[in-house]
């Protein structure tokens, strides 16, 4: 998946448009997007919309304070994948585990100092398969002077990358940027987190599903690159030889090259 657009589960007319969108999967959202007061209204358009709806990749943002209220949408045949917000111990994720019936994959969404710190233990957790940054929540409690330090943003999205391949969950997925009328700035940014170890954004508004979708797609070179070195390695007789560019490669390289060619099946 390359792109994840955010659909408030309140919003009828963002619900009809789902339809058409040319994001890869829809989160549902119950939790940031939606007043408190309109919780209640919002799981219960949302039941109706999922009797109805055909798309294929819907995902679900819970609200961790009323997880027993939304248990059906949590087990519902049509939910593929469920976005747990201010994840920050492996008790977060076991309290959803306890409505997850049906044993759903979990997004699990970093967005504080304490799930920071607790990255292994959460990564470690059971149906956890990925895990994304919520950095407008993150950045406001570690903020004095109301920017955030490149460095401290490097550290935490360097962190999820090391943690995700540690744990053999799938890459994380880049987080929301809310100045959405300036894309030019999300694609360098889209950009860049690619080459962190990123695959896949999450979009707030439809105008930012395009450029996802662009710099999430595997490059040509790249793949081919990657099959070339496959190739090399399998005919060879064993621990390096030299590839088609006449540079050697050896058992590190065909790691890369196998774990490129999965991001076109990456699925959620």
């Amino acid at each position: 998946m390359r792109s994840y657009l955010y659909v408030p589960g309140d919003n009828q007319r963002f619900l009809d448009k789902i339809a058409d969108s040319e994001a890869d999967a829809i989160i549902l959202d119950l939790e940031d997007s939606v007043k408190f007061e309109a919780k209640s209204n919002a799981e219960q358009m949302l039941e109706e919309f999922l009797s109805s709806s055909n798309h294929q990749n819907l995902l679900l943002r819970v609200e961790p304070s009323r997880l027993k209220q939304q248990n059906n949408l949590i087990n519902h045949p049509k939910i593929k994948k469920i976005y747990l917000p201010k994840s920050e111990s492996k008790q977060s994720i076991e309290e959803l585990n306890s409505f997850n019936d049906s044993n759903k994959p979990i997004h699990a969404l970093i967005e504080s100092a304490q799930g920071v710190e607790a990255i292994d233990q959460i990564a470690k957790s059971k149906n956890v398969q990925s895990m994304g940054i919520g950095e407008a929540d993150l950045f406001a409690q570690l903020s004095i002077s109301g920017q955030m330090h490149p460095n401290i943003k490097n550290y935490v999205r360097s962190k999820l990358v090391i943690a995700s391949s540690a744990y053999d969950l799938l890459p994380p997925t880049a987080p929301v940027n809310s100045d959405f009328k300036n894309l030019t700035s999300y694609e360098e940014e889209t950009k860049e987190f690619l080459e962190m170890g990123y695959w896949g954004r999450a979009c707030i508004h439809p105008t930012q599903v395009d450029i996802a979708n662009k710099v999430f797609t595997p490059n040509p070179e790249l793949k081919a690159r990657a099959e070339s070195i496959i190739n090399a390695l399998e005919h060879s007789n064993g621990g390096a030889t030299v590839d088609e560019q006449g540079k050697m490669i050896d058992a590190a390289h065909l790691k890369w090259a196998k774990r490129y060619l999965t991001l076109e099946g990456i699925s959620l």
